[in-house]
């Protein structure tokens, strides 16, 4: 009887789950459907960044925001056939999802002087105009004032994995994939082997800098976009030799109209630039755009990582390997 309760448990689990992915992907047949936006609910990011694209348009419109799993599986399928109808795809990215969009570009239309990028971003420019940078992120060394001071911090990240304290350090979700492939490249294999040894906190993100926050450890590794560094709740300190930089990318697929192009400037437009700056703490890519106070006093001293090193399966591998996954 008990096992009958299970499965039946088990059928109506899977039924409502079925239900709930098949409404995030359901839109109202007299509305134009004008892309895709990946977006974390982290800090209200994903609300506004919805209501921010539906005020922009001057007619209803729809579109999809979702988590990264939602986008992952829709570019697995989407290469399984060759093309992409959701006509505009933005990710503010992860590990799995960059080598996604490197994949589709069979698939993704080019338009290389459609957009400008600022010069302290000129490394991360595609050539090809096919994926276009929409802001840049940061990760920094997050502390504790509570339990150290700021001239004990360390420096680098270098310094920081080679240290002997307790440290927190992001390993899951769009930040943490990402970032631990472009914390191997930058540290290599024997510091970041070291960095991992001293991590006592990993996780999302949002773990890692919640436990430097609540005292667990003193010390982590957050980004700009974690609220609690945006609202100065851990102290934070830009690496001495560089911050590593995290692109946020959109690409325009062969399968557009002139819906997913108005997309497209809205999403790389000055009033959207000045939103994510000042609400989602990122430094908009656009020419003459904003970006965060700490970017500007850092004067834009960024590591950039190459696109291969993060989407190389060898080193995933590896890099899975040593955290753990």
């Amino acid at each position: 009887m008990a096992r009958k309760k299970r499965k039946t448990i088990f059928i109506v689990i899977l039924l409502t789950a079925i239900v709930m992915g098949a409404l995030v992907f359901l839109h109202p047949d007299d509305q134009p459907l004008v892309g895709h936006i990946h977006m974390t609910y982290g800090g209200g990011f994903r609300d506004a960044m919805t209501d921010f694209v539906r005020e922009a348009f001057d007619v209803p419109v729809s579109f999809l925001t979702t988590s990264s799993g939602d986008l992952r599986d829709y570019l697995t399928l989407a290469l399984e056939r060759g093309s992409s109808d959701r006509g505009l795809i933005f990710s503010y990215n992860h590990r799995q999802i960059h080598s996604q969009l490197e994949a589709a570009r069979p698939f993704i239309a080019e338009f290389p002087r459609r957009y400008y990028v600022r010069e302290e971003f000129a490394e991360l420019v595609d050539p090809g105009g096919e994926l276009h940078l929409v802001w840049v992120d940061a990760y920094v060394i997050i502390y504790n004032p509570d339990m150290i001071s700021f001239e004990k911090v360390p420096s680098t990240l270098k310094e920081l994995a080679k240290g002997d304290q307790a440290i927190g350090v992001p390993t899951t979700g769009c930040l943490g994939s990402w970032g631990t492939m472009a914390f191997y490249h930058h540290l290599g294999e024997e510091n970041f082997r070291e960095l991992m040894t001293n991590a006592e906190v990993t996780g999302s993100l949002g773990e890692v800098t919640r436990a430097v926050k609540d005292g667990t450890v003193a010390l982590g590794i957050s980004s700009l976009l974690d609220v609690r560094v945006r609202d100065g709740q851990v102290g934070v300190l830009w690496p001495e030799d560089g911050a590593i930089a995290k692109p946020a990318l959109m690409v325009i697929t062969d399968e557009h109209t002139d819906y997913h192009l108005r997309m497209a400037d809205i999403i790389m437009s000055q009033e959207a630039a000045e939103l994510f700056a000042t609400e989602f703490n990122m430094a908009s890519a656009r020419v003459g755009g904003p970006v965060p106070t700490i970017v500007e006093e850092n004067d834009f001293n960024f590591i950039f990582i190459p696109t291969q090193a993060i989407i190389c399966e060898a080193t995933g591998e590896k890099v899975d390997q040593i955290i753990g996954n």
